[in-house]
């Protein structure tokens, strides 16, 4: 039985998903893989607030003792760009595996970040980073590794989707804001969502392990200026309003588009309804591809991050375990994210 010990940075809705789907699924990955995976410590900024189900004695504030403590890999929730950042890389100097959901810090850092884990010879799991528990980075990595990607679109924001869904109801693009925030689906600051900035970082992510080429050109446009009427306008006209993401590799380069669109009602994106999320992959040989799912919550999302942690721990020997800071080479696990 190989033993792997996993510490958290962040122990928010997704941090606390995964202890939770850790607990619930620990026994089956022992049996089936021969993995028993462990929480070593769990860094918080409160450590008083109630967790349910989480372990109080394994929590600290000290993001010291989770990073230089003997864990096997470390789980990135924190989020954001500059602190995360800081820690990831700090994991990866002392030699530890990452598993990170944080777009933001892979779109922004994310070239530097797999250049210095192929140094350490590190990896980094991220598939929590895109669509949640939508298996879109594997997808791209391996289960397309034979083919060429021509083009990449889909609705990678369940934010907009539910806006756009319940203006479909009915409502205005304030009164459909205003209830994705009443249910969670949206932040009381709203504007990462709203003007496609996160579709953005996601598409971001996505292109840069699709395409061999350069960005030439990128088109972020949010929501903000879509009214009831164009709603209804393309209702009428048998068609659907949706934030669409897209990439597509020209001659001279990708080029990258976040806006609202107007498409017919019978394209695989037009049934994608309320906070799921969608993505259509074309490749030469294959075709189109379309992979749909919740690309966000607590569970779908950790059970992305706990695919990528056993997936790191299948496949480094188990004797380096032992030495966490032995170079271990997993280079087809490491793509060039962020090549602008």
């Amino acid at each position: 039985m190989k033993r792997v010990k996993v510490s958290l940075l962040g122990c928010g809705t997704v941090g606390q998903g995964f202890v939770t789907l850790l607990g619930q699924e620990r026994s089956r990955i022992a049996n089936r893989l021969g993995l028993l995976i462990d929480i070593d410590r769990i860094l918080v900024r409160v450590p008083t607030r109630i967790r349910p189900g989480v372990d109080r004695s394994l929590i600290t504030t000290s993001a010291i003792d989770v990073l230089d403590s003997d864990a096997d890999i470390v789980v990135e929730l924190i989020g954001g760009v500059h602190s995360a950042g800081a820690f990831v890389r700090r994991a990866i100097d002392r030699g530890r595996h990452v598993v990170t959901a944080n777009k933001a810090l892979l779109a922004a850092s994310g070239g530097d970040l797999f250049q210095a884990a192929a140094t350490a010879g590190v990896s980094i799991g991220f598939e929590a980073s895109v669509c949640g528990g939508i298996p879109v980075i594997t997808t791209l990595q391996r289960g397309l590794a034979g083919d060429s990607v021509e083009s990449i679109r889909g609705i990678v924001n369940g934010t907009c989707n539910f806006i756009l869904c319940r203006m479909e109801d009915g409502l205005s693009f304030d009164e459909a804001l205003a209830l994705a925030q009443e249910r969670g689906f949206a932040e009381a600051e709203p504007s990462l969502d709203v003007d496609g900035d996160d579709a953005a970082q996601k598409l971001r992510i996505l292109a840069a392990i699709a395409f061999d080429a350069p960005v030439i050109d990128e088109t972020v446009i949010g929501l903000r200026d879509v009214t009831r009427e164009d709603v209804e306008r393309a209702r009428l006209g048998g068609n659907v309003i949706r934030l669409v993401a897209s990439a597509a590799e020209t001659p001279l380069g990708v080029v990258l588009r976040v806006e609202p669109r107007e498409i017919d009602a019978n394209d695989p994106l037009a049934n994608v309804r309320d906070e799921n999320n969608a993505v259509v992959i074309r490749g030469k040989a294959t075709g189109e591809l379309t992979l749909t799912g919740k690309g966000a919550g607590a569970l779908p999302t950790a059970a992305a991050v706990l695919s990528d942690v056993i997936e790191i721990a299948r496949r480094v020997p188990a004797a380096a375990w032992a030495s966490p800071r032995v170079p271990v080479r997993n280079a087809d696990y490491i793509i060039a994210v962020n090549r602008r």
